[in-house]
This record gives structure tokens, sequence and C-alpha cells, in this order.
């Protein structure tokens, strides 16, 4: 497919991608250990302690003061794509072996690497070992050059497996908890399904476009799903994508003055992907929005996808106002909830 002058490297590329179905492909792949039952019964484990978005990295001092670390500091902490300031993908926390202890143990996310003599480079991508829903990477190696050379080669892998589950698990969290009345306007109108947790309320909802947002003083989590006729897949392009969007939300997001209205910023030009996600080919835009004779701003992140059944393309979007505040959690959050969109 034909996409606009943006250029995506893979790295970039392997941070946004796929749904969970992806995930567990490629644990199939690699060495893993899925099983939470021993002897044919299920353990029963503690729940995961950690911050959202927090990575806890189990590496001794000499190697994470050293070039091992950055490198894989580098790899964790690289730049959030589409934010209006620098944010890293995880928040990190580092100790060592011997503190493995007690909450440590229950992290949500961890790295855990081994240096002994004898070890041949392995690494392995594991789930559930000694909480749920946890996630392990663990990476061994007989010396520090080669725990190096190890992480190197699988750059990609690392970032992609914590991204992919992360979003998952909390796409899950929200599957179990949606709201059946938005969960039904949506499916009447726009025939999609969507983990929309309870929380969110219902600002607006006809056949064309429905909006569903968590309010605070200081924060607005915006939810807008929109369809429009389209002449076929040809029509699934980021300029028109863009486009229509700014039409949208031209008609539907106003601002507080007078003749103001949501728009795509001119200021950075928007980063699209095209991926798969629930067996639907997506296009996906992140970047920035502003408000027309206003002063108000923040991220936006989207998915549209052509409807063959019934000609047309379907968006839903998520956009935050959240001022003056970190804005990673939150956007995250809209993404969960993104990449759960089924088309009935």
């Amino acid at each position: 497919m034909a996409r606009s002058n943006i250029r995506i490297n893979l790295k970039a590329f392997l941070l946004q991608w796929t749904g969970f179905f992806v995930l567990l492909s490629f644990l199939s792949l690699v060495s893993c250990d899925l099983s939470t039952t021993q002897g044919g019964v299920d353990r029963i484990m503690p729940t995961i302690s950690g911050g959202a978005g927090e990575v806890l990295v189990v590496m001794d001092n000499s190697n994470w003061e050293g070039a091992t670390g950055e490198l894989l500091q580098d790899i964790l902490k690289e730049e959030f794509p589409g934010l209006p300031q620098s944010e890293p993908i995880f928040d990190v926390l580092h100790i060592t072996a011997a503190s493995l202890e007690g909450v440590y143990k229950f992290h949500r996310s961890i790295v855990l690497t081994t240096i002994q003599s004898g070890l041949e480079p392995k690494i392995r991508f594991r789930e559930n070992v000694w909480a749920k829903p946890q996630i392990m990477i663990q990476l061994e190696a007989p010396n520090g050059d080669r725990l190096k050379q190890l992480i190197m080669d699988n750059e990609e892998r690392i970032q992609s497996f914590l991204v992919q589950y992360d979003r998952s698990r909390l796409t899950a969290t929200y599957n179990k908890s949606k709201d059946p009345a938005i969960q039904k306007e949506i499916l009447t109108h726009h025939q999609v399904r969507l983990a929309i947790p309870r929380g969110y309320i219902m600002d607006f909802s006809t056949d064309d476009y429905t909006s569903v947002s968590i309010e605070a003083p200081d924060l607005s989590q915006v939810i807008q799903i929109y369809d429009y006729p389209a002449d076929g897949p040809d029509d699934l392009i980021v300029s028109k994508i863009i486009e229509k969007r700014n039409a949208i939300t031209k008609a539907y997001v106003e601002g507080p003055r007078e003749n103001s209205y949501m728009t795509i910023s001119r200021m950075f030009e928007p980063i699209a992907f095209d991926l798969k996600n629930n067996d639907m080919d997506v296009v996906e835009i992140r970047g920035l929005w502003d408000l027309e004779n206003g002063f108000m701003g923040g991220p936006f992140v989207s998915h549209s996808v052509y409807d063959a059944k019934r000609n047309r393309i379907i968006t839903v979007d998520g956009y935050l106002y959240h001022p003056n505040q970190k804005k990673r959690v939150k956007i995250k959050q809209l993404e969960s909830i993104i990449y759960s969109m089924e088309v009935i």
C-alpha cells in the first residue's frame, strides 16, 4: 500500500504493532514457559507488583554501570513516539541478584541476567514465573561481553515483547470490566466492539460519530469512533485519514472559544504505521492535536480499517488533554482500548 512520505525504521515499527495474537505466535517461536500448572494442579500465584510501565532489571553492578547496562537502558528507555514531551517507553528499576527477594520477585516485568562461566548465551521469554500476570526475559551468558552481544542480537525482540505484553495485559483488564451500556451503544451505531471499561461516560453517539470520555479538571481522556463511506481499500491511506479526522473533529470537537475546534497540529507531522491487529489491516497514526483559534493540545493515536462488508472506513481514535503532566501512562491506556477493536 502506498504510504505518505513518512519513513518508518524497523525499530520504531516493532514498537507499535500487532495485537495479542501476534504476541502468542511470537512466544511459540522462542523458548518460553507459559504454564502455571504443576503436577496437574493450578498454582495459586501472587498478583504482580510495580507501577504501570516499569521494568525491573536484575544485573550485577559492574555490567550495569558499563556498556552492557547502557545498551539495555537505551532499548528500554527509548523515547515513546508521538508525545509532546520526551518520555521513555519504560521506567527502569535496577537491582542485583542478591536483592531479588520479596516484593521484587513479584514485579510485573523483569529482565533477569545471569553471567556464569560455562553458560551458553541464551534468551528466554517467560510468563507467570513468580506472580501473575508477570513476564520475564532471562538472559544468560558466560561473561559480560557475550551478554552485551546477546542483548544486541535481540534488541527488537526484547523491546517488542515487553511493549506488546504490557498493552495486552491492560486490554485483558479492561475486557473484564467493560461497560455494557457503552458496548451496546457502540455496537449498535458502528458494529464495533471495544474494551471500554467502567469509568468512561457517553458524551455523544450517532450512526456517524460516538465519543466517550473520562473528564476531570486537569484531564480529558477521550475515545472517539467514526465511520464513513469508502470507494474501496485504497481509501485507507494516510492523507485521506488525516483529512477526514480534521473534518470530523471540526464538526464535533469544539474548543472553549468561538470558532475553536480540534485539528491535527501543523507543527509536527504525524507518524504512520501499517500493522495487523485482530486479523485486520490497520493504519495507525500517532501525532499531536491542537485547537484552531485556541490554546489547548495533546497527543492522539488512531486505528483505521477498511470494512469490506459495508464498504466503509472505520476509525477508533484516542486523544488526551493533560496539561503540564506526563502523558505516557494515559496514552497507553487509550492504546489498550484502541487495540481491542473488533469489527462485527
